[in-house]
């Protein structure tokens, strides 16, 4: 992996076109990217050595002096490349079953003790510290781990300046689309930064013309149909996982929401403390399209916004601009593209963790944007009188006695939007919504897990996998939907997707005690 500058890009503005490319992308994502750079040499959290090798001389100047390298005998130890870094000699572990598989690093300034292991997470022998990952298990899982680090080394850049750290999400051809090896690295270095005294502030951004188009579904689809469902579930408990440290997280972080922000992109900032928008954003929740639901938390902040919006945005999958997620309370600012440079390195000459002091700067870049007049924004009561009703059907059949009083598009579109979505998804996230309301976010997120694991498993419907051929994978984007009409998706059906799944193996998200319950959104209409 060669490292060079990234080279900073103003994304254009996204229309309808370069949406449906963002959510074939999030579909498509494969995992074998070209060659990829930070402005730093690699993340320290990610760089490597052998045992037994001398790191490549800081000083010695040229190409390999930057090269990280993730390589090994077994040894399963992830380091520094410094200099005056050393590994010391293997010890044996419990569930070695083979070579030696741990052994301990002294950083420069002494030893750094590692943090505490990441709860479900999927490679069980890692911990992490500002400068170490460390691995234990066989070789086989050491060299999984390894793979998984190589991804994220080319994935997740990230730059250190002073006290800030920038993690840039760095699948720009596919639109940023969440992997595995993303998910990982950003629970490694949230956990790690945490507890480190010298990191007070994370920004997060995309590169290229989208922020994350959503979490990389076709990886999943695949996985579940040559292996199991339950790669699916681990994908998403992940997934959650991090969604949840990122909503209690006790410092602040600003996600700077260029391009397109759908699915799993939200999950990892609209969660955050600061969510900044430009003129070229644009957001969306278009899982009942796909037969899914909006997850990642979705439940907790979509019950959150004015009125009953949130259920017009998570059942129909408009999409919104930059002022009306101001306006609704998704956004916390609006700073315009020219000066959004500006804002990030004044954020990155910051020492200080008071909320209050970043939000001061992002202020003072800041404007306050004017909603379109076409905006359904400007029709809350009218939302508000329809996605009230107690059902989906009610909800459009309100709406349709609403249109011939409303000549705007918005409304027709809606009503659109909801027909051809899948009624067995409609149904399951109208209800996940309402529970939200007077849910924690970690109660959210321990339902959602529920509800996904049961559309992995198809143990009620099939129609994720049908969502995913029509508009992923065929593109015919003709999904047959069983059942096909809302009145034969019964409450009994809807029922289940909220209780365990019957596995003997299965158990529900298991998230950390932690400070924080979830933000609170606060619309600025």
């Amino acid at each position: 992996m060669v490292v060079t500058p990234v080279e900073e890009q103003t994304p254009p503005a996204a229309d309808a076109s370069t949406l449906e490319e963002a959510e074939h992308a999030a579909a498509t994502a494969t995992e074998g990217e070209g060659e990829h750079k930070s402005v730093m040499p690699v993340p320290d959290e990610l760089l490597a050595t052998t045992k037994g090798e001398a790191a490549p001389d800081a000083n010695a100047g040229g190409e390999e002096a930057n090269r990280p390298r993730v390589e090994g005998d077994g040894e399963g130890v992830v380091q520094s490349n410094e200099s005056s870094a050393k590994v010391d000699e293997p010890v044996a572990t419990e569930n070695s079953d083979a070579a030696p598989a741990e052994a301990s690093v002294d950083a420069v300034n002494g030893k750094i003790p590692p943090t505490k292991l990441i709860p479900q997470h999927p490679l069980e022998g890692v911990t992490l510290t500002e400068r170490t990952v460390r691995i234990t298990g066989n070789k086989k899982q050491i060299e999984a781990a390894k793979d998984i680090i190589k991804q994220a080394m080319s994935q997740v850049l990230v730059e250190a300046n002073g006290v800030t750290r920038t993690l840039v999400l760095n699948r720009p051809k596919q639109l940023n689309a969440l992997s595995s090896a993303m998910i990982t690295c950003f629970l490694r270095c949230f956990t790690a930064y945490e507890e480190d005294d010298g990191v007070k502030l994370l920004i997060v951004k995309g590169k290229g013309r989208a922020f994350c188009a959503g979490g990389d579904v076709a990886a999943v689809v695949r996985s579940i149909n040559n292996d199991s469902w339950k790669y699916g579930a681990h994908f998403f408990r992940n997934e959650f996982l991090l969604n949840y440290i990122i909503a209690t997280y006790s410092k602040p972080q600003v996600s700077l929401l260029t391009g397109i922000v759908m699915g799993g992109g939200a999950g990892v900032s609209i969660h955050g403390r600061f969510r900044v928008v430009t003129d070229s954003t644009v957001f969306a929740m278009p899982e009942t399209a796909l037969g899914l639901f909006p997850d990642i938390g979705a439940s907790y902040f979509l019950s959150r916004l004015p009125g009953f919006y949130g259920e017009y945005v998570g059942l129909t999958g408009v999409r919104l601009d930059a002022a009306e997620m101001l306006a609704c309370g998704l956004a916390t600012h609006f700073v315009p593209s020219d000066r959004l440079s500006l804002l990030e390195e004044s954020l990155k000459k910051v020492d200080t963790s008071d909320p209050f002091a970043i939000c001061g700067i992002i202020d003072q870049y800041s404007q306050q944007p004017s909603l379109k007049e076409k905006s359904a924004l400007n029709r809350l009561e009218i939302i508000n009188k329809c996605f009230s009703k107690k059902t989906v059907e009610e909800i459009i059949a309100s709406l349709e006695q609403e249109a011939p009083n409303v000549a705007d598009e918005w409304i027709a579109s809606a009503i659109q939007s909801m027909r051809k979505a899948s009624p067995t998804s409609m149904k399951i996230s109208l209800r996940s919504i309402r529970e939200g309301r007077t849910q924690t976010v970690g109660e959210c997120l321990r339902r959602e897990y529920r509800m996904v694991c049961h559309v992995m498993r198809g143990d009620f419907s099939r129609d994720f996998f049908e969502g995913c051929r029509a508009i992923l994978l065929d593109r015919d984007r003709n999904p047959k939907w069983m059942p096909p009409r809302l009145e034969e998706v019964h409450d009994e059906v809807v029922e289940k997707y909220f209780s365990k799944v019957d596995d003997p193996e299965w158990e529900d998200l298991d998230l950390p005690p932690r400070r924080s319950h979830g933000r609170r959104l606060v619309p600025k209409l």
